[in-house]
C-alpha cells in the first residue's frame, strides 16, 4: 500500500534540491494552463465550469494512474506471462517476425 501511495502521489509532492518534500507547483500550473487554453478553445455558450474541474480531475487521475503503471507495471506483467496459454507466445512471435518497418522514401 506505500508504495501505490508513493507512486500516486508523485505528481503532487516533489523534493527540492535539498531533499525537502515540496508542493509540486509547476505540475500544478502546467495542468490549470492546459485547461485554461482548452476552455477557452470553446465558444462561450459552451463553456461549463463542470466541464473545466472534470478536465483537471481527468489529467490528474490520469497521470496518477500512469505512475501506479510505471511502479507496478513489471510485476503486473510477469504474474500474468506466467498464466498466459503458450499459443499466445507463438502468435505474438509470428506478428513480431511478420512486421517490417516501413521504407523511408
Amino acid at each position: 500500500m506505500g508504495r501505490a501511495t508513493d507512486a500516486a502521489a508523485r505528481i503532487f509532492v516533489t523534493q527540492d534540491e535539498s531533499g525537502r518534500r515540496r508542493l509540486n507547483t509547476s505540475y500544478f500550473v502546467g495542468v490549470l494552463t492546459s485547461m485554461a487554453v482548452h476552455n477557452a478553445s470553446r465558444p462561450y455558450w459552451a463553456r461549463s465550469n463542470s466541464i473545466a474541474i472534470g478536465d483537471f480531475g481527468a489529467t490528474v487521475g490520469n497521470d496518477a494512474g500512469m505512475n501506479l503503471m510505471h511502479e507496478f507495471g513489471p510485476e503486473l506483467r510477469q504474474a500474468v506471462a506466467g498464466h498466459m496459454p503458450s499459443f499466445v507466445f507463438r502468435f505474438e512471435k509470428r506478428i513480431v517476425r511478420n512486421v517490417r518497418p516501413r521504407d523511408p522514401r
